[in-house]
């Protein structure tokens, strides 16, 4: 059934729902089927709260989706091979601090539409962390946010990782140390993702990933993302541009070969500062259809940097969510 409206001790109603499509992207081969379906059942079962603006929104995944399928028929997901829809009920709490400065109904319904103009960030962050978790073998789709009859429907937030997968089948290691509930809670916990303005190393890092998700996955998206896991690897680890620094410090949190880091770091360098001073011919100039011998080339070259930054970006966050970490500190300072 239905849950009735809830109302506070104001009578506010402060019941609203999030519905969002997954989407397994595509190319993504050699990922077992039940590791998938693992992965849907945890998105099934999320439960917990965030807080915006001092308001404390509690979240929960809906059991039985088919009582929703007056807002989920809304929606028309792109692609009609779509894994799952996934209906949130939102309850908003803490609002004594508002509502003090509220003297009439035109006031509260302001705060309302405040908490509505919020809750999108709750598709964006599930999304943002879904991608960690998983290396990004699912999507968000577009998604529908409803209070009180009130439907708006947001554009969805597609990644190009599963490029990835196509390059390298084994990109995919999952960690038992974590949970797609920890990653949820990790990224909620860190102020810069919520109101995204990037002020700590964490928080630049973050921003610039979450610019690797885009409306359309394509080629030039691909080329993006391969600089923008560049740029936010320098910045979680604070380099300066300085490719020792970056190794050392990535070699030491993540506790890997110095050897291997240095030559994987001197690649996306190399790749970065090619870009960045000309020296190469950039994918979106070419299409694979020009028939072009340097379309296969940068494409290649991207896709190596991409996977080589994005790996490490991805084993960073995901350590420090193990650790539930927000920033990295070093004993020493490289010269």
């Amino acid at each position: 059934m239905l849950d009735e409206m809830q109302c506070n001790a104001d009578g506010l109603e402060n019941l609203f729902y999030v519905v969002i499509p997954i989407l397994k992207p595509y190319p993504v081969e050699g990922v077992e089927e039940n590791l998938q379906e693992n992965i849907l059942s945890e998105i099934g079962s999320l439960e917990g709260s965030y807080f915006v603006n001092d308001m404390e929104i509690k979240y929960k995944a809906m059991k039985n989706v088919d009582d929703y399928n007056h807002l989920t028929q809304e929606l028309s997901p792109k692609r009609m091979d779509f894994n799952k829809m996934f209906v949130f009920r939102m309850t908003v709490s803490n609002l004594s601090h508002l509502l003090k400065m509220c003297n009439s109904s035109f006031a509260k319904h302001n705060i309302l539409f405040t908490i509505y103009s919020d809750l999108p960030i709750f598709a964006y962050t599930l999304a943002y962390a879904l991608a960690v978790y998983s290396d990004g073998i699912f999507d968000v789709d577009d998604f529908l946010t409803c209070h009180n009859n009130r439907l708006n429907k947001h554009k969805g937030l597609l990644n190009s990782f599963p490029y990835l997968h196509e390059n390298d089948e084994s990109l995919y290691r999952p960690s038992s140390e974590i949970s797609l509930q920890k990653t949820l809670n990790w990224f909620f916990s860190i102020d810069d993702v919520i109101y995204a303005c990037g002020k700590t190393a964490l928080g630049k890092s973050l921003s610039v990933y979450s610019r690797m998700f885009s409306l359309f996955s394509g080629e030039e998206e691909l080329f993006l993302s391969g600089l923008f896991s560049v740029i936010a690897l320098e910045a979680l680890y604070e380099s300066n541009g300085s490719k020792k620094t970056l190794c050392e410090k990535v070699s030491s949190f993540l506790n890997i070969d110095k050897k291997e880091c240095e030559r994987d770091i001197k690649k996306i360098y190399d790749h970065r500062c090619s870009v960045a001073h000309g020296g190469f011919d950039l994918p979106f100039k070419f299409n694979a259809n020009d028939g072009s011998n340097d379309f296969e080339k940068s494409f290649n070259k991207t896709l190596d940097s991409f996977e080589i930054g994005l790996r490490y970006l991805f084993k960073s966050y995901r350590k420090m969510i193990m650790q539930n970490k927000k920033e990295l500190k070093f004993a020493y300072e490289c010269l």
